[in-house]
């Protein structure tokens, strides 16, 4: 039987609820936050997208970023996926849509996309990594201009690193000690 297509697997291990609750009690400086990402409804967008939201742990209710994750097939689709980013036109209306009974809907025009943030993932047995590509996603954070972001994924949760630099390369936000690492807190296929 032939492996299933890179799209389909990334998508699988990118659903559910992780943190890093282990991290920030061993590394100060690491916030405790809470990723839960659900199937959603993202018209004209495919079959393969989730909402995801990032909270504080101490506030679940109330997320720092929202975000539709679309996972395509790459080239080749045995072993590469590219995760596309969009935002949220109206972000407070979506807020903890995976408690929900039915999955989040958006249309087309409510999402905004992250042009340039794409990334591509490409398989390394069981664990995916990818990052963004050179100085193309554009960040106004801190002084920023471009962001870079790193992920490495597999059954057990991700690691990212996501990181914003000025026009000349000098870093501006982001974890200077390495990746923050996201435990998986949900069986796979469960937000």
């Amino acid at each position: 039987m032939a492996p299933a297509p890179a799209a389909d697997r990334t998508y699988r291990l990118l659903e559910g609820r992780f943190d890093s609750v282990d991290q920030a009690r061993s590394s100060p400086g690491v916030g405790a936050l809470q990723v839960t990402a659900c199937p959603a409804e993202a018209v004209g967008l495919g079959p393969r997208a989730l909402y995801v939201e990032w909270t504080q742990l101490a506030r679940p209710d109330t997320p720092e970023r929202q975000r539709v994750v679309v996972v395509e097939p790459g080239e080749p689709a045995e072993e590469t996926a590219i995760s596309r980013v969009f935002e949220l036109a109206d972000p407070g209306a979506a807020a903890g849509a995976c408690g929900r009974k039915s999955p989040p809907r958006f249309r087309r025009d409510e999402l905004v996309e992250r042009v340039g943030c794409a990334m591509s993932l490409h398989a390394d047995g069981t664990v995916f990594r990818g990052s963004t590509s050179g100085r193309g996603c554009p960040s106004s954070r801190d002084g920023a201009t471009y962001a870079t972001h790193e992920l490495v994924l597999d059954a057990l949760g991700f690691r990212t690193l996501d990181r914003g630099y000025d026009p000349t390369g000098a870093p501006r936000w982001g974890a200077a000690a390495g990746p923050v690492i996201f435990v998986r807190r949900t069986p796979l296929g469960t937000p």
